[in-house]
């Protein structure tokens, strides 16, 4: 009886670390009480039982452990915690983009904001976000799209145009 007590507790422990990976999914409560668990049950057997019984316990501990975790790790119960989506970007979808934001070059608009140095115009009818090379420019200004810079267009007034 002495015996089956920590054998249980450390089987509990393991068992709510496999809850934790299949039901459970994440660091939470469940899977930090299995752990804790048995590192109590492995505490109790070196006071009750001694320093022979407590490093039986422990190496039968982890070597249970490391069988465990190796399980998991070939049933794939491990994939649930990896990102398997590829991030990249939709190469049609951005030349698509780039053509339309390439239209802007070199057409004229008026600012619909105050320019200082980022604020919104208004060009072909359409609003966009705009950029000046560092100046201000007063809302209803005249100004002409000079180059595209990641997300915003770079405009001049278009006094200042050549």
């Amino acid at each position: 009886m002495e015996l089956l007590i920590p054998i249980l507790l450390i089987a509990s422990g393991f068992l709510l670390i496999l809850v934790e990976v299949y039901l459970v999914p994440g660091f939470n409560v469940v899977g930090i009480l299995g752990f804790l668990l048995v590192l109590f049950a492995i505490g109790h057997v070196f006071v009750e039982g001694g320093l022979i019984a407590g490093a039986l316990a422990l190496a039968g501990s982890m070597v249970f452990g490391v069988f465990f975790f190796w399980a998991l790790w070939r049933s794939g119960a491990w994939q649930r915690f990896v990102l398997s989506a590829s991030l990249t970007t939709d190469t049609v979808a951005a030349s698509r983009e780039m053509e339309q934001r390439k239209r802007f070059l070199g057409r004229t608009g008026h600012a619909v904001t105050p320019l200082r140095p980022v604020g919104t115009a208004e060009v072909d009818g359409k609003r966009i976000e705009v950029t000046t090379e560092g100046e201000y420019i007063a809302k209803g200004s005249e100004i002409c799209v000079v180059a595209m810079k990641r997300r915003s267009h770079v405009v001049r007034l278009a006094s200042d145009m050549p």
